[in-house]
């Protein structure tokens, strides 16, 4: 127990600071726009995980967040076009960055996505997503120095081969045709920038694994929408309670819940605090949005692990032997 709690204290008390301050901020000079809620992967992936989450280092962190931040407002700001037009440009920008970014920082595609679907129209996102990851990144090191976590070397991803660049292809021909009645239907929470993290990362040729090893990341991921819309949906829209109070309470538990179980996902940071910055009246079908997001996304990221290029034609890989398909 005392070697837990020497291993999770620290990283842990660290990401509820660093949550609870941002929500504090955004509370205090009343801007929305301020909490970032990707922070809460970060914080996940790269302090409370016992291993670093992603091929990345500090400086590409820092400088991929804080860059992806500026396109996304730069796209919500100033390109012409409707929503949709919008949302598929942030994300397929954000993909070929993804690609060409020498890392596998999944994280950075909500940077790009997020304000432009929420219609961010202040600077402040920009300077609290630079600011956060700053903060974060010098916890890591403190943690480093401390020996609570070990510095992992980086070395840097190959660049994209066919296969990737059809992946990418994939990835953006379904988030096109998901967003479609996401949006008629004013329910875009089933395409959270958190869900399409996951479903890049899932998507990825060396990520397959099979459904029922998928089950319990489904119920985690829709658990910690569940947890980020109670705590706000009790502690501030029922009692009153300032939205940094619901923010600390809802990490609080997230994390207990990632320790617990041993399955640290960043993504589940991000769902649960962007509990707190949706509109008031979308919390309450939330966690529903993110559920049915959530199945659809690691669904077709089971498939599209087998999907390979040839040099020819794409080809399905069965994973289970060496045969494949032709498609």
């Amino acid at each position: 127990m005392n070697n837990k709690i020497k291993k999770f204290g620290l990283p842990a008390l660290g990401t509820i600071l660093i949550i609870t301050l941002m929500a504090g901020v955004s509370e205090l000079l009343g801007d929305r726009e301020i909490i970032f809620p990707e922070i809460a992967a970060l914080a996940v992936g790269y302090l409370c995980a016992p291993a670093r989450k992603w091929q990345v280092n500090s400086k590409r962190l820092f400088l991929l967040i804080s860059g992806c931040a500026v396109l996304g407002f730069a796209i919500s700001m100033w390109m012409p076009g409707s929503l949709y037009v919008k949302l598929i440009a942030a994300f397929a920008a954000a993909q070929v960055i993804y690609l060409f970014s020498g890392t596998s920082l999944a994280p950075l595609i909500s940077a790009v996505v997020l304000p432009v679907l929420i219609g961010t129209r202040s600077v402040s996102y920009i300077l609290s997503a630079a600011s956060m990851t700053l903060l974060v990144i010098l916890f890591h090191h403190l943690l480093v120095r401390r020996g609570i976590r070990a510095e992992e070397p980086f070395v840097p991803k190959k660049g994209p081969d066919a296969s990737a660049a059809l992946r990418l292809v994939l990835r953006t021909t379904l988030f096109a045709l998901l967003l479609v009645p996401a949006l008629r239907s004013g329910m875009q929470f089933v395409v959270a920038p958190p869900l399409l993290v996951a479903f890049t990362d899932w998507s990825e040729a060396d990520k397959h694994e099979a459904l029922t090893d998928g089950l319990p990341k489904i119920g985690i991921l829709a658990l910690c929408a569940l947890i980020g819309a109670g705590s706000r949906l009790i502690l501030t829209i029922t009692l009153g309670l300032p939205l940094f109070a619901a923010a600390a309470a809802a990490s609080i538990v997230m994390i207990l819940l990632l320790i617990r179980t041993g399955i640290f996902l960043p993504p589940a940071g991000a769902l649960t605090l962007l509990a707190m910055l949706i509109p008031e009246s979308a919390v309450l079908l939330y966690p529903v949005e993110v559920t049915a997001g959530v199945i659809v996304f690691y669904l077709a990221a089971s498939a599209m692990t087998r999907v390979r290029y040839n040099g020819t034609v794409p080809v399905i890989y069965n994973t289970r032997n060496t045969r494949h398909v032709d498609m």
